[in-house]
């Protein structure tokens, strides 16, 4: 009998295992708000950790007896002093129960006691949320955390339930000690470490403290310089020194150490890694077989990279230039891997493949990192190519398509206008020339910048001499260029109407002259100013938007031929902040390029830099290949700002006729005309636009002697069809 009695004991545990009972416990605790009063905004939340439900009836918080309340399975309750002002403050998805109770600032234990109901007890409590509007909250393991997110998650599934914070998982994967360029500067430039999660679960970072070799020099990870704080599981993530001032590794000899927190005699050490001899541009990477110096991987799986990669640059802000002022800069670069010896060549060649120039800009010379050197030929006009090419590297360059580099550009002494000119073209204001104070129109300029050392350009509005819009403010840099722009006007809402009604004036100033049109204004827009604040937020997202570049193809060819030079033509307009852009263009249709020098999509790019709200309009040169078929292809043109992973694109269609054919054509034509009974038709109408002198787009220069010699086909054509009536004629 007592087999039975245990088999049957035995029996019941295991049927009544499987359910989950479980109790209420205390999930989440705001004790300190912050953004409202504590006698309103304090809050604690209740959760049933079981499948059954559960009546509150017995259960006492602080000794103080709850109302009944049945939470069901995996349910949350919030407690609330006050609960119109809780509902005001704080976004919730469950049932609420006002209750009375007390939490300090300072610390101290809350009870929760009775039948299903368990205990919280955590003094002090004030290491976290301190005044923050951050909560208390458990984790998966049952430990107290502060809330990722503001106000917490009150009814809903802590912020920090799947975080873990066994630190020891943690470590100093990857380390940038000397960076191209200025080591604190913001990211992703500047000095960096790089954290890797080699635990089962994601770990919150924020609060944690790198410092170099120096108990004194921190740099605290937060979301500012830590992009993601939540490092999933078998994930890296990489802290910026992002302009800190006193964390600085050195070249020579350093260390990165990761503490739980600062100062260092109060937190424990999580991981350590020291270095010397720091190469500029290579990053300290951790491998299995220890650590190496490599090319960098921010954010990445380590990857040991041997050889090295150098390239050329060439600087030409333009494709078309002015006689006296064609120059360009060349530039040699180290991306990975170490100094070296280098020899660099160069030359410009003529479209027929002339050699005009040579160029020794370096001859077996040891370079570290860069080198620049800036050329200005003195060239006749026409179009020419220039190109660069490396020599003689030591090392396996991984990547040879940047150690050849070529341009095409031209040089045109067409008339420059040495004074400068601007106007109001029209307002957006519709026939009644009328706006309503608030109201935000557009207004199209005409700008021509001439010999002028003068560079902003303002447009407002005034009325009885008060000014009463936004000024659109934009600066004009390059010379002897047009400038048609489009610009917006954000009159004031006037809801006061301290302004009279009436004629106003839309000024346009710059350039040491000025521009005025008038305009009317009538009415006060009763929704604005019904809603003011409102306005203002709109109209700051809207200033924002149009602080944004924008970018514009003035001028393309619609129509091309094999082997032409044509020109593209573009116009930016820079927001309130410097950028470095490249622009480059190509043919393509299909997957295949049909413009690409060395089979190089970016064979034309141009690099330069657009100033605070800076207008500017930059030319690039293309060459279409010889041979192609006739039909439509797609001209696109890629812009890339501040070395950005996505590029801007712009792309539209050009057509491609078959001008060797066209010309064998025109000839037969001639030739039928010349024979009896052909009614003198010389070209029928239908082929006329085919003829090669029908053929659409851009001229890139033509002198005189240019335009002689293109008279001479025609010429040519004439005496013969005029030779072949003499001879038919004495037949």
């Amino acid at each position: 009998m007592r087999w039975k009695t245990a088999y049957l004991l035995l029996l019941f545990v295991l049927v009544f295992s499987f359910q989950s009972w479980g109790s209420v416990i205390i999930n989440e605790v705001m004790y300190d708000p912050g953004q409202c009063p504590d006698a309103y905004c304090e809050w604690i939340e209740l959760y049933n950790n079981g499948s059954e439900s559960i009546n509150l009836s017995g259960c006492r918080l602080e000794g103080k007896e709850l109302s009944s309340f049945i939470m069901d399975g995996y349910s949350y309750l919030v407690l609330v002093k006050d609960e119109d002002e809780f509902l005001e403050h704080f976004f919730n998805d469950s049932a609420l129960m006002v209750a009375s109770f007390t939490l300090t600032n300072t610390g101290k234990n809350i009870t929760l006691t009775g039948e299903n109901c368990t205990g919280f007890d955590y003094t002090p409590y004030t290491k976290f949320a301190k005044g923050n509007n951050k909560t208390l909250e458990r984790n998966k393991k049952g430990e107290w955390r502060e809330s990722i997110v503001l106000g917490g998650t009150p009814g809903r599934k802590n912020s920090v339930y799947d975080f873990s914070y066994d630190y020891s998982v943690l470590q100093i994967s990857e380390i940038m000690a000397d960076p191209f360029g200025d080591d604190k500067a913001f990211k992703p430039l500047g000095e960096w470490v790089e954290i890797y999660n080699s635990g089962k679960d994601p770990v919150f970072l924020e609060g944690l403290v790198l410092y170099d070799q120096e108990d004194s020099n921190e740099l605290y990870l937060t979301k500012v310089n830590v992009d993601p704080l939540e490092l999933c599981a078998g994930c890296y993530t990489v802290v910026y020194r992002n302009g800190d001032s006193d964390f600085d590794l050195s070249k020579i000899q350093d260390k990165v150490r990761l503490f739980t927190g600062y100062p260092v005699s109060a937190h424990t050490l999580i991981d350590e890694v020291s270095f010397a001899n720091a190469v500029e541009g290579m990053s300290f990477s951790r491998f299995a077989e220890g650590w190496y110096q490599t090319k960098p991987t921010p954010g990445k799986e380590n990857v040991y990279t041997e050889g090295c990669n150098w390239g050329l640059r060439l600087e030409l802000n333009h494709s078309i230039f002015q006689k006296d002022d064609f120059s360009f800069k060349l530039l040699v670069s180290r991306e990975y891997g170490a100094a070296d010896n280098l020899t660099v060549r160069g030359k410009i060649e003529d479209l027929n493949g002339k050699l005009i120039r040579e160029y020794s800009p370096w001859t077996d010379e040891r370079i570290t990192t860069f080198r620049s050197k800036s050329y200005s030929p003195n060239l006749k006009e026409g179009v020419y190519q220039l190109s660069f090419w490396i020599e003689g590297l030591n090392c396996d360059d991984n990547d040879l398509s940047d150690n050849n580099i070529s341009r095409l550009f031209a040089i045109n002494p067409k008339y420059q206008r040495a004074s400068s000119n601007l106007s109001i073209e029209r307002t957006y204001l519709g026939s009644d020339n009328s706006a309503e104070w608030g109201d935000q129109f557009l207004a199209k300029v005409n700008i021509y910048k001439g010999d002028e050392t003068k560079t902003a350009i303002e447009l407002w509005a005034e009325k009885d001499g008060k000014v009463i819009s936004k000024r659109s403010k934009l600066n004009i840099y390059d010379p002897y260029r047009d400038y048609t722009l489009t610009l917006p006007i954000q009159l004031e809402p006037n809801c006061n109407q301290k302004i009279s009604d009436g004629t106003a004036t839309l000024i346009l100033d710059g350039l040491g002259m000025r521009e005025e049109i008038s305009f009317e204004i009538e009415g006060v827009d009763k929704e604005v100013c019904r809603d003011y604040l409102k306005y203002v937020a709109d109209l700051e997202k809207q200033e924002a938007k149009d602080k944004e570049e924008s970018y514009q193809m003035l001028e393309y060819p619609a129509e091309i031929f094999p082997g032409q030079v044509f020109r593209i033509k573009l116009q930016l307009i820079g927001d309130n902040k410097e950028h470095s852009f490249v622009i480059w263009s190509y043919l393509y249709r299909g997957s295949k390029c049909y413009s690409c020098a060395a089979g190089e999509r970016n064979s034309n790019a141009i690099n330069f830099r657009l100033k605070e709200n800076e207008v500017k309009q930059v030319e690039l040169l293309m060459k279409a290949d010889e041979g192609l078929a006739e039909g439509n292809y797609n001209l696109k043109v890629k812009l890339n700002k501040d070395n950005q992973k996505t590029d801007k694109e712009i792309t539209t269609s050009v057509y491609l006729s078959e001008i060797t054919q066209i010309w064998e054509e025109g000839l037969e034509l001639l030739a039928e005309s010349s024979v009896p009974g052909n009614h003198g038709q010389i070209i029928p109408s239908s082929k006329k636009k085919e003829l090669a002198g029908e053929v659409k787009g851009i001229v890139i220069y033509e002198s005189n002697s240019e335009k002689s010699k293109q008279l001479i086909p025609y010429l040519l054509l004439l005496a013969f069809g005029l030779v072949l009536l003499v001879l038919l004629r004495k037949k």
